[in-house]
């Protein structure tokens, strides 16, 4: 499991934050204003964070209910989102999440849902994030209005979605003396901007494929119609006319056997015998 850090009140850095034992963070595509100036993540923090290897993953917030405003509001922040992520060098593929920032309440998730259909306008819906309790994630993901979730035990009531990517625990830690959020990652995947799917290993290698043909030729012939000296047959073909043939010829030779045992055993005449015996008519 992944351990994370997501903070606003400033820039701890990536050496802190990875001397900390800390891998990723999840950082705001939005300012903070003059009390949080920390907030926005900058082009050369995100430069800062990947030289020390530390994963980042995109959030979007900024009053905590945003979200009632609803499905132009989407539209809106999302499209801020997704330039401030290609300003710090992110990529346009991965999600961003959104927060609920608030105890929300079922008739609340008619708007959370308009919101987020709003960013999905902009983003797809598969690169779609909601941050929040367990209950407006829950929704949100049974809804299909989010694809991926960013659950706070904040709101929670003990419950835990289990197909949540992310986990803000009640917990903070001071790195580079920034108070900082802790997070778990429950997924290998969990939207951060360095993450490439692993390809599939084909089938079989090349190596192995050469392989296979050549077994089919020499099974098949040559343009895989059978062997010219095998009266075109494949080779499984001709050695089954062999073992036909051979067959056969066994029970020839099982036949003549049979004819001879029937026939007397001495095979030479009495007259030669009686020439060649001493006290013989000759």
């Amino acid at each position: 499991m992944r351990k994370g850090l997501d903070y606003a009140g400033g820039r701890p850095g990536g050496a802190a934050i990875r001397a900390a034992g800390y891998d990723f963070v999840v950082r705001y595509l939005s300012d903070g204003g003059p009390s949080l100036p920390g907030k926005l993540l900058t082009p050369a923090e995100a430069v800062d964070l990947r030289a020390y290897g530390i994963s980042i993953v995109s959030n979007w917030e900024t009053t905590a209910n945003r979200m009632l405003d609803g499905y132009v509001a989407g539209v809106n922040d999302a499209s801020i989102a997704l330039r401030q992520v290609l300003a710090c060098g992110g990529r346009f593929d991965r999600p961003i999440y959104f927060s609920v920032d608030f105890d929300a309440t079922p008739a609340d998730q008619v708007p959370i849902d308009d919101y987020l259909r709003g960013a999905a306008s902009i983003l797809g819906a598969h690169n779609v994030g909601i941050y929040g309790g367990y209950w407006p994630i829950h929704r949100a993901l049974d809804n299909k209005t989010a694809a991926w979730t960013w659950q706070t035990d904040a709101w929670s009531g003990g419950n835990i979605e289990f197909r949540r990517n992310l986990h803000q625990l009640v917990r903070q830690v001071v790195v580079g003396g920034v108070a900082c959020d802790v997070n778990e990652a429950f997924t290998a995947d969990f939207g951060q901007w360095d993450y490439y799917p692993t390809q599939e290993e084909p089938d079989v290698t090349p190596e192995q494929d050469a392989i296979l043909r050549d077994i089919q030729t020499q099974l098949r012939g040559p343009n895989l119609d059978g062997w010219p000296q095998l009266g075109n047959r494949t080779l499984v073909d001709g050695l089954a006319a062999a073992l036909t043939r051979i067959d056969e010829l066994e029970k020839e030779v099982e036949k003549l056997n049979g004819e001879l045992l029937d026939r007397p055993w001495w095979q030479w005449p009495i007259s030669f015998i009686e020439s060649i015996v001493p006290g013989g008519k000759n």
